[in-house]
């Protein structure tokens, strides 16, 4: 191990200890690299595998925001948290740990019998995950020194960009060739490799300066705020934004009041708890305790906006490719693997505008590669409001994601290292900490938001269809709030099929006969229709003899898409809002090169007249 492992709490071994895991210091970059690659493409399978979930658990649409979003926020309201806790008790340890929670979620992710089931699993698999990502990160510091940390921090953060552009297109086969379990169940055998591999190649390491003080508080209190604020914006669609729109319960125990909904009472608290969460790391701060995080060190302009912009760059992209991922299944019907195709574009632009941004920051700054990043990112996202259209093709689409990729790599390539240009060395870990921590709050907020916005958006559009059509029959457009609920879920049905097939078994909310198979259904499973009944069934009263049901079918089908079209217009369009508020908060950012340039005049020795 190198003096850097030694200065980690590791003085009292000697170099004959230190010899085998220095010459195995390559494996375990490997076996880390490895690690970082499956939290990566976990988090982005995701977005292909949900209609595929959604079909398996008649899950709605809030269902499966949850399925993707508390990863998320379990990861965000821990990963400090898990941090300092590898920095104090062995940072390989905790790795190990990580693995194992990680892996043991992924198992039963693939196994759940139902859709509450799996998220609790995916809230497992995000403690994994904030688990590793800090671990890793550090043992690449300790293991590494010189000019070998620079490389193995090269590829550490190019595996992370590979992981994100293989996520979908291998989550894509797996599901469409397998099934979404299986996208979950190949991890186990990685994370075995992992954990044997980590026993062997990877030396254990401490901080000997850190104090054992863990902000337990400060964590539930942060945790707990964000926790409260996500579900009031999720939950809202489905329990009322101000009056009850149906009564929520848990455990037995019912919302008592008639007046305001759950709703508007979730978000007040997530507020106040957050407001409480930093009075309360303020006061540790001034007390000279180790808060969770430094509300201080956000006087350095550097930090305050870079936060800020990384916030929004976050809320924007995960946001978007939610929405886009249930558009391209849902509504243009492709595959998973498909989707994982037309999704590529994005991740390859991404890819390669990182070294671009690195090779022009050296001449203009690093500053206004971000700006000019987010600029792009913003005309993408509106050129995808302005055309998207039910005609619009696959390939239009993903040319303006690919285009949006190209802004993405270029604003975070510099924007990581622009955060902390001004922190203090003694600070920068605890600033990095914070920062991969409000990007995760901004992954979890833009799932919610765009979430929202997708689906009123879809719901305004299709109810006002329903009302000023003139073609659809009375028994059809009686059962509009059927047809609506069915519209918001991320499934490509048939509805031609379904309104002339055969009634529903009686007893059973869902169809008795199969819809028209829908790509990347797992086997065995067809769209399934939300409790309400078939309209075959006779729920509108009976259907008039001689009605084409077909033809009413298809202009439902037509409705739909116009409907779910519009509403991915407007999930770009609001993800286009925020992406351009970060754009201004990336002008007041400091740009180090005109910084460099003005002090090098000013020691210039100024010239005798």
């Amino acid at each position: 191990m190198s003096a850097v492992g030694s200065a980690s709490g590791q003085e009292g071994m000697s170099s004959a200890d230190h010899a085998p895991h220095d010459r195995r210091r390559w494996y375990a970059l490997l076996i880390l690299s490895l690690s970082l690659t499956l939290v990566i493409m976990d988090a982005t399978i995701v977005n292909v595998a949900i209609p595929s979930i959604s079909r398996q658990f008649n899950a709605s649409f809030r269902d499966v925001e949850w399925v993707n979003t508390i990863y998320s926020l379990v990861y965000a309201a821990t990963l400090i948290l898990w941090g300092k806790i590898g920095d104090q008790y062995g940072r390989r340890l905790l790795f190990l740990i990580g693995v194992v929670l990680f892996g043991l979620g992924s198992a039963l992710v693939g196994a759940s019998s139902s859709i509450e089931m799996l998220v609790a699993m995916r809230a497992l698999q995000g403690i994994g995950a904030a688990i590793l990502s800090p671990s890793t990160l550090s043992i690449v510091t300790t293991t590494f020194k010189g000019r070998e940390r620079g490389i193995a921090f090269g590829i550490w953060g190019a595996t992370a960009g590979v992981a994100a552009a293989l996520g979908p297109l291998v989550g894509g086969w797996v599901i469409d060739h397998a099934s979404w379990r299986w996208a979950f169940f190949i991890n186990i055998p990685i994370v075995a490799a992992a954990f044997a591999g980590s026993l062997w190649a990877i030396q254990e390491s401490r901080d000997p300066t850190s104090r054992r003080y863990f902000d337990v508080p400060g964590t539930l209190l942060g945790g707990l705020g964000l926790g409260a604020l996500v579900f009031g914006i999720i939950e809202g669609q489905i329990y009322g934004w101000w009056k009850p729109d149906e009564t929520f319960s848990v455990l037995g125990w019912e919302w008592p009041s008639q007046d305001i909904s759950i709703v508007p009472i979730s978000i007040a608290l997530g507020v106040v708890l957050l407001a409480i969460f930093a009075w309360y790391e303020r006061l540790l701060e001034r007390q000279g305790s180790e808060p969770l995080f430094e509300f201080g060190l956000l006087r350095y302009r550097s930090y305050k906006y870079g936060m800020i912009t990384g916030l929004i760059v976050n809320l924007g992209e995960i946001g978007v490719l939610f929405a886009a991922s249930l558009y391209l299944q849902g509504t243009k019907g492709l595959s998973a693997f498909d989707t994982g195709v037309a999704l590529l574009p994005l991740a390859i632009m991404a890819f390669i505008g990182a070294p671009v941004a690195g090779s022009f920051s050296a001449r203009i700054g690093p500053k206004w590669i971000v700006t000019t990043g987010m600029s792009i990112e913003v005309i993408a996202l509106l050129t995808l409001f302005a055309v998207v259209e039910p005609s619009t093709s696959t390939t239009t689409i993903a040319l303006i994601l690919g285009l949006y990729g190209l802004g993405l790599g270029l604003a975070i390539a510099q924007l990581t290292s622009l955060v902390l240009y001004d922190i203090p060395a003694p600070k920068a870990g605890i600033a990095s900490g914070g920062n991969s921590t409000i990007r995760q709050v901004g992954a979890a907020l833009g799932i919610a938001i765009i979430g929202t916005v997708l689906t009123t958006a879809i719901e305004r559009r299709l109810t006002d269809d329903f009302t000023h059509s003139e073609t659809l029959a009375p028994p059809v457009l009686a059962m509009q709030d059927m047809f609506l609920e069915m519209a918001k879920q991320p499934v490509n049905f048939d509805f031609a099929e379904i309104l002339s097939g055969p009634p529903p078994v009686e007893g059973h909310g869902s169809m008795s006969a199969p819809a028209a198979p829908t790509p990347g259904t797992e086997s065995g499973q067809a769209p399934v229709m939300p409790e309400g009944g078939n309209p075959a069934s006779g729920a509108a009263g009976g259907m008039p003899t001689g009605l084409d049901m077909r033809g009413q079918g298809a202009e439902v089908g037509r409705l739909v898409t116009d409907a779910r079209t519009n509403g991915m217009a407007y999930a770009a369009l609001a993800a286009a809002l925020f992406v351009a508020t970060g754009t201004l908060s990336s002008l007041m950012l400091p740009n180090p090169r005109e910084q460099a340039v003005a002090q090098s005049q000013a020691e210039m020795p100024v010239a005798a007249e």
